[in-house]
């Protein structure tokens, strides 16, 4: 037999905390450990004010990418990401239409911090690999997988693609600080 639901004041209190823990809970996530209907919870939200998943996705993506112009489109905290990046004149080397690859490791790295939601991470140990030239205008599609996670170090895979082809690897083992 089943839970029974909590009160809606205390509902609205879980649902604010459990969203400041993790910004990323789905609707359907929400409504199952509250025990309500996908309905409810969205009914409640907008009573409290709180955007939806994908705004609320955007709302921290934009608060921790380093590249303002990549845009993440999936997230599932400790587990994956996948975010995009137009490349433009500002990325190029001088006179070419040749992105410079710091903008390829600053992709990359973002998209790996991002996946740990960590508030200081270093990253202790890069392995990157360029596997041909990106031009201004190409689409970039990243995905980031966390291979290991060993008390505060992650081991974090990404991949970058370009047109449908693979165009950077790294392997990231980040070191996160916690706060004191």
């Amino acid at each position: 037999m089943g839970r029974a639901a909590l009160k809606k004041e205390e509902r609205h209190a879980f649902l604010m905390e459990k969203l400041r823990e993790n910004p990323f809970l789905k609707d359907n996530e929400l409504a199952d450990v509250c025990h309500v209907s996908v309905s409810t919870i969205r009914i409640d939200r907008a009573q409290l004010g709180i955007a939806e998943y994908r705004e609320r996705v955007k709302s921290v993506a934009e608060g921790i990418s380093e590249i303002s112009r990549a845009e993440l489109l999936d997230l599932d905290l400790y587990h994956n990401g996948l975010a995009v990046l137009k490349t433009d004149d500002n990325m190029t080397f001088e006179g070419t239409d040749i992105i410079r690859g710091q903008n390829l490791y600053a992709f990359a790295e973002s998209l790996a911090l991002s996946v740990i939601n960590a508030k200081a991470a270093l990253v202790k140990v890069a392995n990157v690999k360029y596997i041909s030239e990106v031009h201004k205008g190409d689409r970039l599609l990243a995905q980031s997988e966390v291979i290991r996670i060993k008390e505060n170090e992650y081991i974090i895979h990404v991949f970058i693609k370009a047109n449908m082809n693979e165009v950077f690897r790294g392997k990231f083992s980040l070191l996160v600080k916690e706060n004191e």
